[in-house]
């Protein structure tokens, strides 16, 4: 099935599913999120993005941080999941095994994303990395880059997504303090802002489903006598 879908990529039908999948994707960020939220920018050229994992709607912010700025971006994914669900790889899933395919893409200039900390954790402080993303950028000769990600309840009805793109490091950097410093960041300005206020720095990059009373305010103030 794996050389199927990788075969159906270029194809009419490959593009058309293709397209069908993103658009799944993008209707269960836009109709479960309120928002997502985006600080930072990442440079051009190829990249290895190394984000903190736990949340449900983690890889589906992974595809939209590349649709956002249009670069080809693959998510090394667990196995099993990709069995499960096999067209994820036309939106750019990839079985966290095949590290040769995910160097290929990287020296054509794509990006590679991966949650280093190797599993779904509680939210709170960065887990134990794995090499993983190190490794590649290694590899590869590319820079590491580090994202920050929070899908947290705030003041409103539906849950907000805020990503924090940080300062790309040289292949050998220390992506385990870069990406802790930024997630407890991250965490500290949300603690210190108003739920109903966007973190200072952040900009909306996504708009999603607004809460009940969001939706008949208006109303409300046109009655008003």
């Amino acid at each position: 099935m794996a050389d199927l879908w990788e075969t159906l990529k270029d194809r009419p039908t490959g593009k058309a599913l293709r397209l069908w999948v993103e658009a799944l994707l993008l209707r269960s960020l836009k109709g479960s999120l309120r928002g997502v939220y985006l600080r930072g920018e990442a440079p051009e050229g190829p990249l290895v993005l190394a984000l903190n994992h736990h949340s449900f709607f983690d890889g589906h912010l992974v595809w939209l941080l590349g649709r956002l700025y249009r670069n080809p971006t693959s998510l090394l994914v667990a196995e099993e999941n990709l069995r499960a669900f096999p067209m994820l790889k036309l939106a750019g899933a990839l079985e966290a095994g095949r590290v040769r395919e995910a160097l290929r893409r990287l020296r054509g200039g794509e990006w590679v994303a991966l949650f280093p900390e190797g599993e779904m954790r509680y939210p709170g402080p960065l887990g134990p990395l794995r090499e993983g993303a190190a490794w590649l950028a290694r590899k590869a000769g590319v820079p590491l880059l580090p994202v920050a990600l929070r899908v947290v309840l705030r003041g409103y009805e539906h849950p907000e997504a805020f990503l924090w793109v940080g300062r790309p490091l040289p292949p050998g950097g220390d992506l385990g303090r870069a990406l802790g410093g930024l997630l407890e960041a991250l965490d500290a300005l949300l603690a210190r802002t108003h739920p109903r206020e966007v973190p200072e720095g952040f900009r909306e990059v996504l708009r999603g489903r607004r809460s009940l009373e969001e939706r008949v305010l208006p109303l409300v103030r046109l009655l008003r006598p």
